[in-house]
């Protein structure tokens, strides 16, 4: 049944799953990667799910993707669709100008972001960024376990027997994070 689609739906239909130590790596909100993950699910009006990853290539996970699903398969204005991020790193300016850019190209799109920590958040730059896609009708959230627990079943190579082994990080942490992420939208 793929074989016959078209190649673009080959980077929708794969679902690639990323190793135990690379969510463990880059999803801790303790740790401090350079590079940033990006697991998502398109919930299409049709009742079809599609879940992927991405990461930071020559450019960022969230440009990748929004240049990917806009150019590899035909995305008309008018098609509507809700995409929930969960992202190792909250969205820098840049990327939240592209974000603003996309959702007023394609106004039918919904789209809720998880974040296990918050980049650079005392730039002015990037709060104004997290600020407008709020405005914008953006939810953002900083992931707690049940998002950790969602990721691991959905989006991670576990071996056989380990689905309950996802990994526990601290609570205060997680917290201090979504305190500051309030703080940021406040100001």
């Amino acid at each position: 049944m793929i074989a016959n689609k078209r190649p673009w739906v080959w980077f929708f239909y794969f679902r690639r799953r990323i190793e135990p130590w690379e969510f463990e790596h880059f999803f801790d909100p303790r740790q401090l990667p350079k590079e940033t993950y990006l697991l998502y699910k398109i919930r299409w009006n049709s009742g079809r799910t599609w879940k992927h990853t991405a990461k930071n290539t020559n450019q960022h996970a969230e440009i990748n993707f929004l240049e990917k699903l806009t150019t590899e398969r035909p995305f008309p204005p008018s098609l509507q669709c809700s995409i929930t991020w969960f992202l190792s790193w909250s969205p820098c300016w840049e990327c939240a100008k592209a974000i603003e850019e996309f959702l007023t190209q394609f106004p039918h799109v919904t789209l809720v972001i998880y974040v296990a920590r918050l980049y650079w958040h005392t730039d002015e730059w990037n709060r104004q960024g997290l600020r407008d896609l709020i405005n914008r009708g953006v939810t953002i959230n900083v992931m707690t376990e049940p998002e950790y627990e969602y990721c691991w079943r959905n989006f991670v190579n576990y071996r056989p027997g380990e689905e309950h082994c996802c990994p526990r990080y601290p609570s205060p942490l997680m917290r201090l994070y979504a305190r500051e992420l309030h703080c940021v939208i406040l100001t």
